[in-house]
């Protein structure tokens, strides 16, 4: 039920007597993966663009630095591709910020996902806050206790 969304019991907890304990730290949900996908991406969407650009930009140091290498094999079409000292620092470069790029946009989606779970289970438990406090009302009028 949704309003048990990340909820730990007490140890020593049994749902019906009989019932082994729950271990400890068990948590009553765990996500869906490709509901949770759907759910996170538009919260990810800056992460993942991020990712993408530092790929996109890893990729293009890796070649620049490979044409560089193999020049002296690469067909006279590429000729022109000549790689002076400060292109390859350059390149250089450019391959360690998108190293750098990748790492902040991992650890960025790792705390946006963290933060998200935090959100859904302080959200079940205001449902669940909510629901207990409707079906009690409800109870306490279909006894013609208000």
């Amino acid at each position: 039920m949704n309003t048990h969304l990340g909820w730990q019991p007490p140890p020593g907890w049994v749902p019906v007597p009989g019932c082994p304990h729950s271990p400890p730290r068990w948590t009553f949900w765990s996500r869906n993966e490709a509901a949770w996908q759907r759910m996170a991406r538009p919260y990810l969407r800056r992460a993942r663009r991020s990712a993408s650009l530092g790929v996109i930009a890893l990729l293009g140091g890796i070649v620049v630095t490979t044409a560089g290498v193999l020049q002296p094999v690469l067909p006279p079409l590429f000729s022109p591709i000549e790689q002076s000292p400060v292109l390859r620092v350059l390149a250089g470069g450019l391959i360690l910020a998108a190293l750098l790029q990748l790492t902040q946009a991992r650890a960025s989606s790792r705390r946006i996902q963290d933060a998200l779970l935090v959100n859904v289970r302080e959200g079940a438990e205001r449902v669940r806050i909510q629901s207990d406090r409707e079906h009690y009302e409800q109870y306490l009028r279909s006894n013609g206790d208000d």
